[in-house]
């Protein structure tokens, strides 16, 4: 309940296969990239998302995320044209206006200690509410906020029950929480569609573009319901995951001055004093490899799992119907046996060349296989252009004695917060 990070045997981090048991279920740790494969491509009809869609069909209904089959494969193939490299690239200024108006609201408040984790928090929500779900009810956004962040809450009991396999209909914290939050969200979400169609002129944004995707194969578009829950999945998958990522990677560059300096100079040299651009993005080569070193150490989903729906084998050992396999990304990516120095932040490691040798399986920041991360391009440059907008203005430095703990959640929350100094320069 506390961290499930924290039963991860040791020897996960070191072997390629680990049984075992957890809250009187088996569970298999499997870490070995071809492993992986097998269980994410080559043999995936025999594992099923099972826990995830327990864990998070009551908000996000059968959307891209939680369904399976042919009703994901026409989500997504409908959703893919949304998020092509060269489209996301025109969101840019949005993701600079954002930081922008972060970077205002520290000035004006003239602290100079930040919680870095809620202030990352609130920028990527204002990038996903001007790109997704943007409304003229200004009142719209802070409930989304705070219904979120109360189903959050109730989550940690609701994973924890769903990997024990405990009845749903069982009292547990939060339950009544976690159900009024979904009612609330899905709510807020129908509301804004009801606006958007009211209007006679549609902006081109995500919203948008999703109301009008259809299947490339049948011509089928999307009813309302499948509307929401795959604009609710689009939010908080982009929202959150996006900014865990920049909240560990600033927490690793206060620690490690001297990667921030390289960055700064890169940033200087690219923009010329500029603005961040589209432009920019590709030629900012060091601010990505400090970001996918950042989501290496920390990723922003820490754990994926898979659940055996037949008896079958894995790389030679006997798996029974029934068990959770658990590929854990953040033990993955600090394996001992395909990582030197795992622990280190060394950003060197997805140096273009170095990035090129890397098994496909061996990183995965945004899953892989078929149902790899549909947002990856919108979260790579969001982020690349938030963190290099941030360092044109700002420098961070570490608070004495605080040392955020790695905790899974959905994603990689920092626990105890993430408070940093916050130096903004003139």
């Amino acid at each position: 309940m506390r961290n499930p990070l924290a039963v991860v045997p040791r020897a996960a981090y070191e072997e390629d296969f680990v049984g075992g048991a957890r809250a009187g279920r088996a569970f298999a740790w499997v870490t070995a990239p071809a492993l992986i494969k097998t269980v994410l491509l080559d043999e995936r009809d025999k594992y099923r998302k099972l826990s995830q869609i327990r864990l998070l069909g009551p908000l996000l209904g059968k959307g891209i995320l939680t369904s399976e089959g042919a009703e994901w494969r026409w989500q997504r193939q409908a959703s893919a044209p949304m998020f092509r490299h060269e489209d996301v690239l025109g969101f840019v200024p949005t993701f600079v206006r954002a930081t922008e108006k972060l970077l205002e609201g520290w000035r004006s408040a003239g602290e100079t200690v930040r919680a870095i984790d809620r202030d990352m928090a609130r920028v990527t929500f204002d990038v996903i509410s001007a790109t997704l779900l943007p409304s003229a009810d200004e009142t719209v956004g802070p409930a989304v906020e705070r219904s979120v962040e109360r189903f959050q809450k109730a989550g940690a009991w609701g994973q924890f029950f769903a990997m024990a396999n405990l009845p749903q209909w069982l009292p547990r914290p939060g339950l009544v929480a976690g159900r009024q939050s979904v009612t609330e969200l899905r709510g807020a979400v129908a509301q804004m569609m009801r606006e958007r169609r009211a209007l006679q002129s549609q902006p081109d944004d995500l919203m948008n573009r999703l109301m009008r995707a259809r299947d490339p194969e049948t011509g089928q578009q999307m009813n309302d319901e499948q509307l929401v829950d795959n604009l609710l999945t689009f939010y908080l998958a982009g929202h959150e995951t996006t900014a865990r990522a920049l909240a560990w990677t600033l927490f690793l560059l206060s620690r490690f001055p001297e990667w921030a300096e390289k960055l700064v100079r890169e940033i200087s040299s690219v923009t010329g004093g500029a603005p961040v651009g589209a432009g920019h993005i590709e030629r900012l080569v060091l601010v990505q490899q400090v970001i996918k070193e950042s989501m290496r150490l920390y990723p922003p989903v820490p754990l994926l799992s898979r659940q055996a729906v037949a008896d079958t084998t894995l790389g030679g050992a006997p798996v029974a119907a029934g068990t959770s396999v658990v590929m854990p990304i953040y033990v993955i990516h600090r394996h001992t046996k395909r990582w030197e120095r795992p622990d280190q932040f060394d950003p060197t490691r997805f140096a273009p060349e170095n990035e090129a040798k890397m098994p496909r399986y061996q990183y995965m920041p945004f899953g892989a296989g078929p149902r790899i991360c549909i947002g990856r391009a919108f979260a790579e440059i969001e982020a690349a252009a938030i963190l290099a907008t941030l360092l044109r203005h700002a420098r961070f430095s570490p608070v004495q004695g605080h040392a955020p703990e790695p905790v899974a959640r959905v994603t990689l929350t920092p626990g105890g917060g993430m408070p940093l100094k916050v130096a903004l320069l003139t």
